[in-house]
């Protein structure tokens, strides 16, 4: 098993028994830009909703059924990207948020190079 962790660790040049953890300098930033992207996501959703209960055509009861089936959807984006909030977290989360489209490229480029590397294994970092 130990000689198969090397070969592992060597071909993808991965520690396994070492945890990334995110920089103290990210954390600050992710502390930062976390509020300003729940606002983003929940200012999408808050649209999505309203679009839901003013489509013509159906009735109180189609538009609650459409809404609350929305809000259990999407609960489960704020879920993914927001809840759980803690350093071990943060650099999936910053990854699940931007693969949200919820960070501008400018915020993206606030973070550290190494941070960048992971989050791009959730989505495409655009040019600064």
């Amino acid at each position: 098993m130990a000689a198969r962790r090397r070969s592992l660790n060597s071909s993808t040049n991965l520690n396994l028994r070492m945890p990334v953890e995110i920089s103290e300098r990210d954390w600050k930033v992710f502390r930062e830009l976390r509020p300003v992207a729940l606002g983003r996501l929940c200012d999408q959703i808050l649209a999505e909703a309203k679009s839901t209960i003013e489509r013509p055509g159906k009735s109180s009861h189609e538009k609650y059924l459409s809404l609350y089936k929305l809000i259990q959807e999407r609960d489960d984006d704020i879920a993914r990207g927001f809840n759980d909030f803690r350093r071990s977290t943060a650099l999936g989360q910053i990854g699940i948020i931007h693969k949200q489209g919820l960070f501008t490229g400018e915020e993206l480029h606030r973070f550290s190079p190494e941070t960048l590397r992971i989050v791009e294994m959730y989505a495409p970092i655009p040019n600064a």
